[in-house]
């Protein structure tokens, strides 16, 4: 039975963390913490229990590393001001990802044991590790003495490089630098040490129930130079000859955007141009029906008699017995990203009752003839379709063909990823870190190979991994005293303007509410990630989700974005790189009409008529305004999804105000 906290406390919250809870190895997706083999507690044949167990936050152990890292972070960070709070301090909360176990080895004898805070509890093994760190379940923290200087570099060290940090996982190789005799005696400062007694050691702490006295890791300076201690009698001490360089911080220098390639590219890297893509799916508002339905959007432009300001032409996704109509969408205020919403319930008791059957395991035949109930075969067939496109992947335009440590590395200028179009040179939101995190993509890559077990047969198949390489960003604040004159952010040219003008609106809101400048930071530069970390395209906040963002300033909440679904949410796949297409048709099997093509550039069709002809040979005239599918016209899927009156302004809007 666990034991309540009856000692008030002062809480420390973290709010950077490095760590995962699970982790990529070589390709292969492993739990950061102990496996499925080490969880088991099924006593062996000699009746011997040898498992891991997750610690509760509530538990003794789990507090007491807890009250010892926040007292040690107090200590050193807060200095003597704060010595009557050192032992009052605890640590919130462990830093998001970083998970503690307890390791538990002992005889079954059927009876229960007292439960320490540290080691033993009645158990002949009983020791924790904190596992999260992101170089793998190997690397795990093994006291709180241990967990402390890493604890402290994400507390105080801005850059995030693990090279500044000095705990023993990051810094394996620490040299002691030996420090030159000096033949003075020096007389210990009463006011730092009060008794002449050797460094306690871990065991001692608890018996003297006391603070650890930690010694703060060696802080690396700007300027590389290592400032020289002075005897008592104000001469230098000589700097030992061999003594070790000291790294300074590496200076983070935001990469260089690519050059667009075409005229699609270009335009959606600007601001307020286009919100969906050629090739996309996006949910589409169907005028007569007052409805919102699910679509290929296969042709986008901008009319020159100026009577709107843009147009798509969107082929609605259906069963394969059906040909709707593509029907004409003339303002963004009727489009939203796929990932904007979650996908609805299908219509078909059958359907629900089996989840897990995709679009073309389908009988759409016997399902449209009555076999499995009452339905609506067209509504659920393009919540199928569309989740199964999202589960695929297209590269398109190669541009260059590389050699890399023996494999093929082929570089991309775009990929459509599930329901999205990625282009190179532009933001997409990350599943890593703290899940705020953007990266500016800066190349595409496919990385080829061919198995060994067929290597050199007449068929050799390649097997190929996708990866992105870009700019990390994130969110950052800057006190605002004054709203009339806020600070300066720091200025980066090679940032895309479609974040710096969202940015720059999003502040003409918090400013003068909350006081605070948010600007973009460049965490880390050129990395390299699985294309299965990236979530889905980023959309600004300035457009698609203004209501919210203005609600969320008024309650106080201070507001990054919003959050959005990632790719995978639908399907409960979760992270995953998906089936790759050799076209981006392919992805779209059945679920749109044969003749469908994507008309790339921005040219407005030479009249309606022409333009429905291209797209769809069962299309007319009638079927362009603005208007029905050929489906049941009286059916609205708003009342299976419950989107009634779902304007931006109703778009839902959670506490974890993400991107």
């Amino acid at each position: 039975m666990t034991q309540p906290v009856i000692t008030q406390f002062w809480p420390i919250f973290p709010t950077k963390s490095d760590g995962h809870e699970v982790v990529n190895n070589r390709g292969a997706i492993l739990r950061n913490g102990p496996t499925a083999e080490q969880l088991d507690r099924t006593p062996n044949e000699q009746g011997q229990c040898d498992y891991y167990r997750l610690i509760d936050d509530d538990e003794p152990k789990h507090i007491d590393w807890r009250k010892k890292l926040g007292g040690m972070l107090l200590r050193e960070i807060g200095g003597k001001q704060y010595e009557a709070k050192w032992s009052q301090c605890i640590l919130y909360e462990f830093p998001k990802g970083y998970r503690l176990y307890e390791h538990i080895k002992s005889k079954v004898d059927g009876q229960t044991k007292a439960v320490k805070t540290h080691s033993g509890g009645g158990h002949d093994r009983q020791d924790a590790y904190l596992y999260g760190y992101p170089k793998g379940p190997k690397k795990r923290f093994r006291s709180p003495q241990q967990f402390f200087p890493h604890l402290l570099w994400l507390s105080t060290d801005e850059s995030g490089d693990h090279e500044n940090c000095a705990c023993q996982i990051c810094s394996p190789m620490q040299l002691e630098i030996e420090k030159p005799a000096v033949k003075q005696e020096i007389k210990p400062d009463p006011a730092i040490k009060k008794e002449n007694v050797p460094s306690p050691t871990p065991s001692t702490f608890e018996q003297q129930g006391r603070p650890p006295v930690v010694q703060a890791p060696v802080r690396r300076p700007s300027t590389g130079a290592v400032s020289t201690a002075q005897s008592p009698s104000g001469k230098p001490v000589p700097p030992p000859q061999n003594a070790a360089r000291i790294k300074p911080p590496t200076v983070l220098l935001p990469t260089s955007l690519p050059q667009p390639r075409s005229l699609d590219q270009q335009v959606d890297a600007l601001y307020g141009k286009f919100l969906c893509r050629t090739g996309e799916v996006a949910w589409f508002f169907r005028d007569k029906t007052k409805a919102w339905g699910l679509g290929l959007i296969v042709r986008r432009w901008i009319p020159k008699d100026g009577s709107i300001d843009r147009a798509y032409m969107i082929q609605p996704l259906s069963h394969p017995y059906d040909s709707p109509s593509p029907e004409l969408v003339t303002t963004d205020q009727h489009l939203k990203p796929w990932l904007a919403w979650s996908a609805p319930n299908c219509t078909y008791a059958y359907l629900q009752q089996n989840p897990t059957l995709t679009y073309n395991q389908i009988e759409w035949n016997a399902l449209l003839s009555g076999q499995f109930g009452e339905g609506i075969a067209d509504v659920d067939a393009s919540i199928l379709a569309a989740k199964s496109i999202d589960t695929t992947y297209t590269l398109f335009e190669r541009l260059k063909t590389t050699i890399n440590m023996g494999q093929e590395e082929r570089h991309w200028n775009g990929v459509y990823l599930g329901a999205e179009k990625l282009w190179n040179g532009e933001p997409v939101r990350l599943r890593l870190g703290s899940g705020n995190d953007l990266m500016v993509i800066t190349d595409i890559i496919e990385r080829t190979s061919v198995p060994a077990s067929i290597q050199d047969t007449p068929s050799q198949p390649t097997l190929s991994k996708v990866q992105v390489i870009g700019d990390i960003y994130t969110s950052m604040t800057l006190p605002v005293p004054d709203p009339s004159s806020p600070p300066n952010t720091p200025p980066n040219n090679n940032l895309p303007i479609r974040m710096r003008e969202d940015m720059r609106w999003r502040n003409q809101l918090t400013v003068p509410a909350s006081r605070t400048l948010a600007y973009w930071k460049l965490m880390a530069s050129q990395t390299r990630l699985d294309i299965s970390e990236v979530k889905g395209r980023w959309y600004e906040t300035s457009i698609v989700f203004v209501e919210p963002f203005k609600q969320a300033i008024q309650k106080g909440d201070g507001g990054n974005g919003i959050w959005m679904n990632a790719r995978g949410d639908a399907t409960g796949i979760g992270k995953t790189m998906g089936t790759p297409k050799l076209d981006r048709l392919a992805a779209f099997a059945t679920a749109i009409p044969k003749g469908t093509a994507l008309v790339d550039g921005l040219e407005p069709p030479a009249a309606h008529h022409e333009q429905v002809k291209s797209v769809s040979g069962t299309a007319d005239l009638q079927g362009l305004e603005l208007a029905t599918a050929n489906g049941d016209a009286g059916f609205a899927l708003d009342d299976f999804m419950n989107l009634d009156g779902m304007d931006e302004s109703a778009l839902p809007f959670g506490e974890e105000f993400t991107f």
